[in-house]
């Protein structure tokens, strides 16, 4: 709740964020270029945790005959990505959790989530949830904050409302999910962030 909150009062000026430029701008631009590398273009595009729609106005910009999708667990974002998209039938987004997403099962080819799955109150429910709203041979497109472990305990001890898990962590999640890692690594901007890329069965 304590995480609604503070998106909630972020939401206005989240666009004008310096952080967009230095970090959400290029690990969107790795996430979309790691999907790339493993998928063709795709026709239904889910975001999970989609703020404003950022990522997904750079998908729209890249491919041009998605439908496109975004989950938001802030009232205050959603209403800013249906402000900007208002009256464009491409762009749907609703509030919702990760671990209980208002979608239709098998109904996308990919989902992302980046930068937002140490917010995820139950991570296990929510990858098991994009497994169940992707199609078979479906991707799932995770960046996050990759802490060492220090880091990781101060967060868990002084923080209710993010949980950032190291890459083990995280590639077991996907795994016990049914997903199948194709790509794992790791890369700078602000802080180290890890990506993975894994396929449904």
């Amino acid at each position: 709740m304590n995480s609604e909150r503070h998106f909630d009062r972020w939401a206005p000026s989240y666009d004008h964020s310096l952080l967009q430029r230095l970090m959400f701008e290029p690990v969107h631009e790795a996430a979309l270029t790691a999907f790339f590398a493993a998928s063709s273009s795709p026709h239904d595009v889910l975001d999970v945790g989609c703020g404003t729609g950022r990522l997904l106005e750079t998908v729209a910009r890249r491919w041009g005959d998605a439908w496109l999708t975004g989950v938001d667990a802030s009232e205050a974002m959603v209403a800013q990505a249906q402000h900007k998209h208002e009256g464009d039938p491409k762009f749907t987004f609703k509030r919702g959790n990760a671990s209980a997403l208002p979608l239709e099962a098998g109904s996308f080819d990919v989902a992302f989530s980046t930068m937002s799955f140490h917010h995820w109150t139950d991570q296990a429910a929510g990858v098991r949830e994009v497994v169940r709203i992707l199609r078979p041979g479906g991707l799932f497109v995770l960046a996050d904050v990759d802490a060492p472990l220090w880091l990781l305990r101060l967060f868990r001890r002084r923080t209710d409302h993010a949980n950032p898990q190291g890459p083990d962590v995280i590639q077991r999640l996907l795994e016990e999910a049914g997903l199948s890692v194709l790509i794992r690594r790791r890369f700078w901007r602000i802080s180290r962030v890890q990506l993975f890329v894994a396929r449904k069965s």
